[in-house]
């Protein structure tokens, strides 16, 4: 499954804590530091001081007098005037001797160095008043799973949700960006389950769409390999190399520590090539009419679904699996010679016109479902009927057609396109103030409050079978959807817990 042509980046506010690229030294001119500066700049110079073996005191951002001291000191041993102002020329020389290592180009396919753990990212992550503060497991668990680098999935996830403060992060655990279109932002972006879940998705996505040699996306496992096909901007990877840097000096660390692509020493295997899915316990939902199947399509495997069914007329301008489809049978059919990307143009229509003249059809460009049942999918999809009640036990991320949209899996029939049903007693767990680093949410195992369970964030979802809390306290039915617990209980685990309506308020989820 591909979504990396799908990615909005570029789309979403590129809101930064940084004035200027830090450590990946992108911009050609650094600005001329002395006493009393202070800012993103002034700790890069200290941790690459540090890094070179110069005392500066603590990294702070705050050129003093133990900064001046290691400038003049640095100065001196290269032949520079130890005037303690870093110029071009003072710049230039560390850059030189740091050998011009940079997070636009760590192999990505390595894990954080160790000081990057959950605590310190949740430090990082507090100390900058980001409602992501609590996500700091999470994003180690990404890095364990799919063997992409914690550092790099922080940075990423705060460039492009403003640090979990973009709208589409707060309404729909969209931390990355995904389907948010220029045009529509707010509208089209996808729904994630939860932020926990969007980050386990952009590791597997990552790893396996950009960072593994031969994959579709593949440059190289760097931020500037990525730019090339993840982002428009040009700007993008230096400004999560900005971030990267933030939290590595917030952790002690620097640039230095990370592994630089190439690499002689073997590449870490992924411990998994899976894609993430959310559990759920007993969640409830109606089929709902689907304009072209009458009833609701499953099928065997998203992916499945995202090739095979029809999500509307296929025209110019239309992209999408399912112009991927017609493109590759038009090539197939009448030696189109048409390039299979997703992109219906004018090169895509002219091919649709000549095959409806071949075939005796109205010549009109539009690949209708009529021809997709006849020419593409010629199998009857199984539905499943209008107003049936269903239980959903997961939730995957996949397209339709152009947009990005969750899937859910009906127990005992398969996956269907989210948009097809409607749920029923799904809540999306909600805090006082959504902004805020209080954003953590404890689950107990009884009532009384007294053993907590498991830890939530806002934004969840959540099986409720009543939205109304008794004594203050909500009943819900959660899963457990990572094997990196303490207890050891798998992934799916049904689990019963309680929620203080002091803690967070139970949100429809339709």
């Amino acid at each position: 499954m591909k979504f990396g042509r799908l990615l909005a980046v570029g789309a979403m506010p590129m809101v930064l804590s940084v004035a200027v690229p830090v450590v990946a030294h992108a911009q050609a001119v650094e600005p001329t530091l002395q006493v009393g500066s202070t800012g993103s700049a002034v700790k890069t110079l200290q941790q690459d001081l540090k890094a070179l073996g110069y005392s500066v005191g603590s990294i702070d951002g705050e050129f003093g007098p133990s900064t001046l001291a290691a400038v003049k000191s640095f100065q001196t041993a290269h032949n520079l005037e130890a005037d303690g102002v870093v110029g071009p020329a003072t710049w230039s020389a560390i850059l030189s001797k740091t050998q011009g290592k940079s997070f636009t180009n760590v192999d990505l396919r390595y894990s954080a160095p160790s000081d990057i753990t959950d605590s310190s990212i949740d430090k990082f992550l507090q100390s900058n008043q980001s409602p992501m503060t609590g996500l700091g497991q999470s994003f180690i668990t990404a890095q364990n799973t799919y063997g992409v680098d914690a550092n790099y999935l922080v940075a990423h996830a705060i460039l492009e949700s403003a640090w979990g403060k973009s709208q589409i992060a707060q309404a729909k655990n969209n931390l990355f960006g995904y389907g948010a279109y220029d045009s529509n932002p707010g509208d089209d972006a996808g729904m994630f389950p939860s932020d926990a879940y969007a980050i386990q998705f952009q590791a597997w996505e990552v790893r396996n769409n950009y960072l593994n040699p031969g994959s579709s996306e593949y440059v190289s496992p760097t931020l500037k390999g990525m730019n090339v096909h993840y982002a428009t901007d040009p700007n993008w990877a230096s400004s999560i190399g900005s971030l990267m840097n933030e939290l590595a000096g917030s952790a002690g660390g620097s640039v230095n520590q990370y592994q630089q692509y190439p690499s002689s020493s073997a590449v870490p295997q992924a411990q998994s090539d899976t894609e993430p899915v959310y559990y759920l316990n007993n969640a409830s939902g109606t089929a709902q009419s689907n304009a072209y199947y009458g009833g609701v399509p499953y099928y065997p495997s998203v992916s499945a679904g995202i090739s095979d069914m029809f999500f509307g007329p296929l025209k110019s301008g239309s992209s999408g699996e399912g112009v991927d489809e017609i493109q590759r049978y038009l090539n197939q059919q009448i030696g189109a010679g048409l390039t299979v990307d997703g992109q219906f143009g004018a090169g895509t229509q002219a091919a649709v016109k000549k095959f409806e003249k071949k075939m005796g059809l109205s010549q009109n460009g539009v690949w209708s479902f009529a021809m997709w049942n006849k020419y593409i999918y010629t199998g009857p999809a199984p539905t499943v009927s209008v107003g049936q009640g269903v239980v959903i036990d997961q939730v995957a991320q996949g397209m339709a057609g152009a947009y990005v949209v969750p899937w859910y899996h009906i127990a005992g029939e398969g996956w269907v396109d989210a948009q097809d049903v409607k749920l029923t007693n799904v809540y999306r767990l909600t805090v006082a103030n959504p902004t805020s680093t209080n954003s953590s949410i404890p689950v107990y195992g009884s009532s009384d409050m007294t053993d907590e369970i498991a830890t939530l964030h806002a934004g969840d979802f959540v099986v409720a079978q009543t939205p109304t809390a008794t004594g203050g306290v909500y009943q819900i039915q959660i899963a457990v959807q990572s094997s990196d617990t303490s207890d050891g209980q798998a992934p799916g685990t049904p689990l019963t817990g309680y929620v203080s309506t002091a803690d967070a308020k139970l949100t429809a989820q339709q």
